[in-house]
């Protein structure tokens, strides 16, 4: 009998990109199948082949329902032997602690995941809202994301003409007619009198960080690198002196955050750059690699390069706390909170 067609689950999407995450197959259980499991997933690293068994519910997760389904669990054979990985729609914080606490993986559609993969790798973005129906809610394009992000730098710009917004933001004048009109009509925005107004920053910080990581980052991307120094120090000492006339740039992520709060860096460095090419590679001495601990980003509009801090230019800090929540350190998402708290309340 062959197996019925299924449409792969809408968390998946998320765990894709996580950065660990080389490739993903997923197979859906048989139609009629007696299998307590609705399907079994592996999740391919640079540490090796990761297997899972999937149980699918396609509804909000409550506490209550979290704890039954917790019981279920424990009574079936699989549970023994593989990993567990919950998919769901919406998984409130609640319910997300009490899995964590039980050690079972989770995604859901709004972006909340926790996913322990062996000793190497573990991650969990929990607190997200309930998404908006599918029938409301669409797909955000990248000029929307890049619009979206020079209006929470600058709430100044929201009544700025599209001319001032275009080069700011990296889009063109109709592009950004279009993507703030949009924005109006979801909510993101408000008009308050014959003014614009930032709309509720949950939904807002929603939209930035799941559009960041699935949207607007992998289109960023120029490339990954490798410094002939050893420490992210070392580089960061030389950047500017080495980096060519008339190349701009600004750091993002740890390095970025570490400057601000002085909290946390990592040994990863995030780069905005424009422009970008070969000869500047060679001139800061960067030799491309796949798993390079530098990644070189577009800075794709004058947003990008927010404040002088030190040395260096960084990146505001939306930008900042959006990679920092792409990491798989624990101590880069609680940099990311501390950023928030004191940046982005």
């Amino acid at each position: 009998m062959a197996p019925a067609h299924h449409r792969e689950p809408e968390p998946l999407r998320l765990l894709r990109g996580l950065p660990f995450v080389r490739s993903l197959k997923y197979r859906a259980a048989r139609a009629g199948s007696p299998l307590a499991w609705d399907g079994k997933l592996d999740i391919r690293t640079p540490q090796g082949l990761f297997h899972f068994v999937v149980a699918a519910k396609p509804v909000q997760l409550t506490r209550s329902s979290a704890s039954q389904l917790m019981t279920w669990l424990q009574h079936q054979p699989k549970a023994r032997t593989e990993g567990i990985l919950l998919l769901a729609r919406h998984i409130p914080r609640s319910a997300a602690e009490s899995l964590i606490a039980a050690k079972v993986n989770f995604a859901d559609d709004a972006g909340n995941l926790h996913l322990a993969s062996g000793k190497a790798y573990n991650w969990t973005v929990i607190g997200n809202p309930a998404p908006a129906r599918e029938s409301v809610r669409r797909p955000t394009s990248r000029a929307e994301l890049q619009l979206l992000f020079q209006f929470a730098t600058h709430p100044d710009s929201l009544d700025w003409p599209v001319r001032r917004l275009e080069p700011a933001a990296g889009i063109g004048k109709s592009r950004v007619a279009q993507a703030r009109s949009q924005m109006i009509e979801e909510g993101l925005l408000v008009r308050a009198g014959k003014r614009l107004r930032l709309g509720p920053v949950n939904s807002l910080a929603d939209r930035l960080v799941s559009g960041y990581a699935q949207v607007l980052r992998p289109k960023l991307v120029i490339g990954r690198f490798r410094a002939a120094e050893t420490t992210p120090e070392a580089f960061l000492a030389r950047l500017r002196g080495d980096m060519p006339p008339g190349v701009r740039y600004a750091l993002s992520g740890g390095q970025a955050a570490d400057l601000l709060q002085h909290f946390y860096h990592g040994p990863e460095i995030s780069i905005f750059a424009a422009p970008w090419g070969r000869t500047v590679a060679q001139r800061l001495r960067l030799l491309p690699d796949r798993d390079g601990p530098i990644t070189v980003l577009n800075a794709f509009g004058e947003t990008v390069f927010w404040e002088e801090r030190g040395p260096h230019t960084i990146a505001p800090p939306w930008l900042i706390y959006a990679e920092l929540l792409r990491s798989s350190d624990a101590r880069a998402h609680e940099a990311a909170a501390e950023l928030r708290r004191e940046f982005l309340a």
